[in-house]
């Protein structure tokens, strides 16, 4: 591993270590991943903090608000989302910012999180060769679309420190005291039975 490599490692390391700080991840890890085949099937390399986060924490839900996906658990659910969300994002071409692609095969953003309200959060992927450059975009269930200059995990931290809030976020969110559940939690307690 060269200089250049560890140093972003140990960035991306004590970035999502404040985050553990600040948002306790469950108690057991979300499991291996095989990120050379997740990435391939999307066609694009992921950011380290991503595969980082999504190694501690696994996919899964802030407070029952922000759903994060693991795109390694559903490579095809995964495709299925990105196809159904470009779709959408398509059919208001004329509410999206012009630095958004929307060629298919070549667009530019890809979604990584949505909210129970149907905003999205997206990971602006420029420049497409060099996933950690890139940055979060996000947009409310109207179109409007708002530009966080950080990675992913950088994101998740200033919302749950309270120090970034977007538009779609409701005025509690986060609590004093922020958690996360797992998908799999998640889908046993909204649907019991």
């Amino acid at each position: 591993m060269s200089d250049g490599d560890r140093n972003m490692r140990n960035q991306m390391s004590s970035c999502v270590g404040r985050l553990k700080r600040l948002l306790p991840p469950p108690e057991e890890a979300a499991g291996a991943v095989d990120w050379n085949v997740v990435e391939e099937s999307l066609g694009v390399r992921l950011p380290s903090d991503y595969k980082e986060f999504m190694d501690t924490y696994g996919g899964g839900t802030i407070e029952d608000f922000l759903i994060i996906y693991r795109f390694a658990d559903n490579i095809e659910g995964t495709l299925e989302i990105w196809r159904n969300e470009m779709w959408r994002v398509r059919y208001f071409w004329d509410e999206v910012p012009e630095w958004v692609i929307l060629e298919e095969k070549w667009e530019n953003i890809l979604p990584w999180a949505n909210t129970v309200d149907d905003d999205v959060c997206y990971l602006l992927m420029e420049p497409r060769e060099d996933p950690e450059q890139w940055c979060v975009v996000s947009r409310d269930e109207d179109m409007d679309w708002s530009v966080f200059e950080g990675s992913m995990v950088e994101f998740l931290e200033e919302v749950v420190a309270g120090r970034r809030r977007e538009s779609w976020m409701p005025y509690n969110f986060p609590g004093e005291e922020p958690w996360f559940k797992t998908t799999a939690q998640y889908l046993a307690d909204t649907d019991p039975g």
